[in-house]
């Protein structure tokens, strides 16, 4: 069984094993190539050390050239089964690469002040609305605050980057998204962030990365 890492143009591999201990290996030609180890066999679900073998190749074959990241899990049978991924969909994995090249993923969080404390719930008779009420009132009111912060975020770092896109947010984050951004203009897209943090006092706003561009690759090999 063969686990794959990544699709890329250049058959350079970085100087540290793969999942399980097993050796990086290579396979392709010309402009397209796959990155690999080999298995006897691998359990259904990766464990937390696989995850973290996985994400250590592919952050560093992002530094040797461009790649398609696969999902952690990727797997075919046989080099033959991927030998002919890799000629059936070459011009897909070109057309990609060539769209990625030379640009990072980085991801943006922010997040609104917690609520503040509910008040003690209100009778009936004094005219104000219910706990039932309330508690819906202050969910739209958050709902539409992180509609104003997204708008306010995304604009301004959408003109910095190639493309973008928005995650579901989840637990206290208000914004959640991934921008693919230029190598070059990495550390100007940190400085917009830093100014938009500085803007927005009422929100908190964090930049992580630069990663490999899951978020923008199409390139899975199953």
């Amino acid at each position: 069984m063969l686990y794959v890492y990544a699709i890329t143009e250049s058959p350079l591999l970085p100087a540290l094993p793969g999942a399980r201990g097993a050796s990086l290996r290579v396979l392709g030609d010309g402009t397209v190539f796959a990155v690999f180890t080999e298995h006897p066999d691998l359990p259904l679900e990766p464990s937390v050390e696989d995850l973290w073998e996985h994400e250590a190749v592919v952050e560093e074959l992002m530094q040797l050239g461009t790649i398609l990241p696969m999902r952690v899990g990727s797997t075919v049978p046989h080099e033959r089964d991927l030998e002919a991924i890799l000629r059936e969909r070459r011009a897909e994995f070109e057309s990609a690469l060539t769209r990625l090249g030379g640009a990072v993923e980085l991801g943006v969080r922010a997040q609104l002040p917690a609520p503040a404390a509910a008040q003690p719930a209100p009778g009936p008779a004094d005219g104000r609305p219910g706990p039932g009420t309330a508690y819906m009132l202050a969910r739209l009111e958050r709902e539409r605050g992180a509609s104003r912060l997204e708008a306010r975020i995304d604009e301004p770092l959408a003109r910095l980057a190639r493309a973008s896109v928005t995650r579901p947010s989840t637990g206290p984050a208000a914004f959640n998204a991934a921008y693919l951004v230029d190598r070059g203009d990495v550390e100007d897209f940190r400085r917009r962030v830093e100014a938009l943090a500085a803007e927005l006092e009422d929100a908190s706003i964090v930049c992580t990365g630069p990663w490999p561009p899951f978020s923008f690759s199409s390139g899975d090999a199953e």
